[in-house]
């Protein structure tokens, strides 16, 4: 499956970062797809198509800090995941969890933030994890749909929507 990937990406320094980012990740990868699907079987293949879509778009997301592409990898194997639990017909929720470090704002800065992450984790999972694909990891929509298994219409309409579900919730308040 490596070689496969590795086909994938036309830089010899990416592949090697590819290569050593697939080591460092693999069992990561695997856990999470084993906690969605229950089946090693299964999870073995999410992990796979996972990793081929991150080498479909490693050349635009490997200069991310580790912590940012490790979080996207997650991303993209609990999808492939979920697209398998889909196909089967079967249904299972997933939680998204991203702690974030504000140590180095402002008070008044730092309740700002805390107003907006309350009124993020008011939103559906899906709609908080477009918005990180889009704004903290500041990803395409076109990278956005490759993540999700979507077309990038359907990728710009799901931050549109979330966008404004979002502002709802800002103006609630």
């Amino acid at each position: 499956m490596l070689s496969a990937c590795m086909a994938l990406i036309d830089n010899k320094a990416q592949r090697k970062e590819f290569e050593r980012f697939y080591n460092e990740n693999r069992r990561l990868g695997f856990s999470r797809a084993y906690s969605i699907l229950h089946n090693e079987a299964e999870a073995e293949d999410a992990l796979s198509e996972a990793f081929l879509r991150l080498a479909k778009c490693f050349q635009k997301v490997h200069n991310l800090s580790s912590h940012k592409l490790c979080s996207y990898f997650v991303i993209i194997v609990k999808n492939a995941a979920l697209d398998m639990l889909r196909a089967s017909s079967k249904e299972q929720t997933v939680e998204f969890d991203d702690e974030l470090d504000y140590s180095d704002v402002s008070d008044e800065e730092n309740a700002d933030i805390e107003r907006l992450e309350e009124c993020i984790s008011r939103l559906s999972e899906t709609d908080r994890e477009v918005l990180y694909l889009r704004f903290e990891l500041e990803l395409s929509h076109l990278d956005i749909a490759r993540t999700l298994g979507i077309s990038e219409e359907a990728s710009r309409q799901r931050v549109r929507y979330a966008r404004s579900k979002l502002k709802k919730e800002l103006l609630k308040e």
